[in-house]
């Protein structure tokens, strides 16, 4: 079994797709070049090495040891298991002798060559990028070989293969690795309700790496307690983990991020909120942190087109951080004194369904309409799918379609069920988009609806969402 980013065996959940995608190109009579990129932890290396597993393969990954260390484990992969150890020239002592083999027994049977985390072996070996690409040139149209090059640093992947990088133009085939929806991360939760695979999924969110640890408690309490606030797990520092491994000097964008947890959106209020003066001086800062998926910035739906806009926030994209920051980080001090139990009475409890109101509920029933859609079974035609706001109203589900509204939703995570107000109220702030005749109407509510909603849904017009339609069992996608 594969082990994960942070050591511990992962299992493989829900990848058949991806890996059936890599079996189709590896039976290709021709050479291939692939690129995998997907943020940390979701699950790159345990694909990739499931994928190798029973073929004849080398499979490098990247780490910051010397140049003449990774080329020795090149050597000790070949003589290991590919080749004659007597045909081994010893020791490689450089890169090009070293690629310059691989092609040589790339000829009359098929070789996997897998790349994991390219841009450490770049660091170690400045131009290795060209090298491999010129490499690639010149074998591409003799050699039986499938090359995978994965990385999760998205700004160096780019640039790998971007109009000005090495790859540009020669890649022929491409995978980004997502992190597990609402639905594959409740299956890590499937003896626990619909309401709380969805709590639960407020915590973790979708990396498999955090995901495995969510299995087998009796509540999201127990789950929370035994691991995101045990100072003994690694999901207590992983937080910390990340910025680290990201960035050098990490105290400015850790604040930031918490600023964000903490309801600051804006720019200038972010800013403000991390003592700088102007929004423009933490520009960069969120750049970069877009950059690595720890950060998204949003603009209202109508306006996504539009070059330039006033009404963009920006909002932590990943659960686990979200959680992390906005309940771990500030607490950390009392939860190393042992006080887990009573900061999630204090702290976490009383507002952490308003909490996943904030930041996860929207999300979850936005990913449950294009399951739908992937389905064919979303009684609306789309295109995008996202929130509208305009300084005094705010819609949570607005699809459009060419320029125009053809569905209009409001996500509710209330104990008490959703009555007509609700719709009549989302009917009034709809005046103000430019929709269809007859868009769809979607309503979504944690506790269910009240008998007139109901009757009014048999007009057809109006989809009701309830956490258990979001874990039917026909929204599992076919492969």
């Amino acid at each position: 079994m594969a082990e994960n980013a942070i050591g511990q065996p992962e299992a493989f959940i829900d990848r058949e797709w991806e890996l059936a995608q890599l079996e189709e190109i590896w039976r290709e009579p021709n050479a291939r070049l692939v690129t995998v990129w997907g943020q940390r932890r979701v699950g790159k290396s345990t694909l990739l090495g499931r994928f190798a597993s029973d073929k004849r393969a080398i499979y490098l990954y990247g780490t910051r040891v010397t140049e003449q260390d990774i080329l020795n484990d090149l050597a000790a992969q070949l003589r290991a298991s590919l080749i004659d150890p007597d045909l081994l020239p010893g020791e490689f002592p450089d890169w090009g002798s070293a690629l310059s083999f691989l092609a040589a027994n790339a000829r009359d049977e098929r070789l996997l060559l897998v790349f994991d985390e390219f841009q450490f072996l770049c660091e170690v070996t400045p131009g290795l990028d060209t090298l491999v690409q010129r490499w690639w040139d010149r074998i591409r149209s003799r050699a039986n070989i499938m090359i995978i090059i994965s990385g999760s640093a998205f700004s160096f992947m780019l640039g790998l293969t971007g109009t000005t990088g090495p790859l540009h133009g020669r890649r022929t085939d491409q995978f980004e690795l997502k992190p597990f929806d609402y639905y594959d991360a409740g299956s890590f939760f499937g003896h626990l309700p619909a309401i709380d695979r969805i709590r639960a999924y407020a915590c973790l969110g979708g990396l498999p790496a955090y995901l495995q640890y969510g299995t087998n408690w009796g509540s999201v309490r127990d789950l929370v307690i035994g691991t995101l606030l045990n100072p003994r797990h690694v999901l207590f520092r992983e937080g910390e983990e990340l910025l680290r491994t990201e960035f050098h000097q990490e105290t400015l964008y850790a604040s930031i991020l918490r600023a964000v947890a903490a309801g600051e959106h804006r720019p200038s209020d972010i800013a403000r909120a991390v003592g700088r003066d102007r929004a423009a001086e933490i520009f960069d800062h969120l750049r970069r942190l877009q950059e690595i998926q720890f950060l998204r910035r949003e603009v209202s739906i109508t306006e996504v087109e539009k070059t330039r806009t006033q009404r963009s926030v920006y909002r932590l994209a990943d659960p686990y951080l979200r959680f992390w920051f906005r309940y771990v980080a500030p607490n950390q001090a009392s939860i190393q004194l042992r006080c887990a139990s009573q900061i999630w009475s204090d702290e976490i409890a009383p507002d952490f369904d308003e909490f996943v109101a904030g930041t996860t509920w929207e999300e979850v029933c936005e990913q449950y309409l294009w399951r739908l859609v992937g389905a064919d079974r979303l009684p609306a035609s789309i295109q995008r799918l996202g929130r509208w706001w305009d300084g005094q109203d705010e819609i949570d589900l607005v699809g459009t379609r060419r320029g125009k509204v053809t569905l209009v939703g409001e996500c509710k995570w209330t104990a008490s069920p959703v009555g007509m107000r609700v719709l009549d109220n989302l009917r009034r702030k709809a005046l103000k988009l430019d929709t269809i005749a007859q868009p769809l109407w979607v309503l979504a509510s944690r506790s269910g609806f009240e008998p007139e909603v109901r009757q009014r849904a048999e007009q057809g017009d109006l989809l009701l969402i309830g956490p258990d339609d979001l874990f039917a069992p026909e929204m599992e996608r076919p492969l």
